[in-house]
């Protein structure tokens, strides 16, 4: 009986079209025998298959249990190898009624999604490093020498260097296929396709429309929600929130009562999500990062009935004010420190000692901004302090 060995890269990135690759397979008369996932390698024998649909989840506690329910289903477990297992079901997918949960391995891509930002984020500190410390260099009056010095050592260099492309490169093709593969396994799970965003719903629009900016509504989510609820009161009712969050608009309706919920959720949660629907919950907005997601949620109530919170849970709302805290302020002080740096090392005293307009342009643009943008990102900092302090004084 013949093996076929067949290398697949990235597979784990393309669950759906590798379960479809492992069907096609067996209509071809190859039986999945054994896979190897950390080496992406998939091992066919040369025989019927006895299943025409097949599934693959990732389970942490390699225990890969197998509920009542897919058993009556008919499911059952193909191969498995660590945390990975392969499903196979004899009935045609249509006729298949129940499916493999995806929980875990929606958290794993969400933690790969992470690590490869983290790693962008690095890359794009370096850089700004690099050129803050050169840029007063190249802006400088005086001439400069640069020196190159010939070594065998370059060649370490040059393979360093080439190295952290390839990477980076496979960084960018990561992020982008996790969050295609993301929203393909978000519209697969039957909750999740009630989670319809609101911004993709057409609505018939006839009455007197408003456009609202709000911009940094993320440093102090509790005032985005006064606003929004007050905007309601006034009779203006929220129809969508624009795709980067900083666009709203309002239709002009009859005065409603809308309890309005800002939730920084970490990383994306479509269980959370769907148990926010059930509760009676509409998700207006939710934004596109997978790993530090912001939705907003909306409840009508009346004057007879109780204004509903998501999240009453005094503690827990401290914890998540903490995290949007020290997450910006993670953000935005090595920025601060970098541009710090630069003026008030290089800038500042140039402009004391020629004169603001002795300068050249350049020299003049980058003493301005440099303050402002300094200034801008420590006000950031600060509303996010203010607003974990707001909660934690409720």
């Amino acid at each position: 009986m013949s093996e076929k060995s067949i290398w697949k890269p990235f597979w784990s990135f393309h669950i759906q079209s590798t379960e479809h690759w492992i069907g096609e397979m067996a209509k071809k008369g190859y039986t999945l025998s054994r896979f190897q996932p950390k080496l992406s390698r998939f091992i066919f024998t040369e025989e019927a298959s006895s299943h025409e649909t097949f599934s693959i989840s990732f389970d942490r506690s390699r225990q890969h249990p197998l509920p009542k329910a897919l058993e009556v289903d008919d499911w059952e477990v193909v191969n498995k190898q660590g945390k990975w297992a392969v499903y196979g079901n004899p009935k045609q997918k249509e006729e298949v009624k129940t499916s493999i949960v995806r929980d875990n391995l929606e958290s794993r891509n969400s933690k790969i999604a992470m690590f490869w930002w983290i790693y962008f984020i690095y890359i794009t500190f370096s850089i700004a490093l690099q050129v803050g410390l050169l840029l007063p260099l190249y802006l400088s009056s005086e001439s400069v020498t640069v020196t190159r010095v010939d070594s065998p050592m370059w060649i370490f260099t040059y393979i360093m260097f080439a190295g952290q492309i390839v990477v980076t490169l496979i960084g960018i093709y990561s992020v982008i296929t996790l969050k295609k593969e993301s929203r393909r396994l978000s519209e697969e799970n039957t909750q999740s396709q009630l989670l319809v965003d609101f911004e993709e719903k057409q609505t018939d629009l006839s009455g007197e429309r408003l456009n609202k900016f709000k911009f940094g509504w993320m440093y102090a989510p509790d005032k985005l929600e006064s606003w929004l609820e007050e905007k309601e009161k006034s009779g203006w009712h929220l129809t969508n929130v624009h795709k980067g969050g900083f666009k709203f608009r309002f239709e002009k309706s009859d005065t409603k009562l809308y309890a309005y919920n800002v939730l920084f959720e970490g990383r994306a949660d479509s269980n959370a999500h769907a148990f926010h629907r059930e509760a009676g919950w509409e998700r207006v907005y939710v934004s596109g990062s997978s790993w530090t997601q912001w939705s907003v949620w909306r409840q009508a109530y009346s004057d007879e009935t109780e204004k509903l919170k998501i999240n009453d849970d005094r503690e827990s709302k401290q914890r998540a004010a903490i995290r949007v805290a020290k997450i910006y302020t993670l953000m935005f002080a090595p920025l601060i420190l970098i541009f710090g740096f630069n003026f008030f090392s290089f800038m500042l005293p140039n402009v004391l000692e020629q004169g603001y307009f002795s300068i050249s342009e350049i020299e003049r643009f980058n003493t301005t901004v440099y303050p402002l943008v300094m200034f801008i990102f420590l006000i950031n900092i600060l509303r996010a302090w203010a607003y974990y302090f707001r909660v934690r004084g409720q």
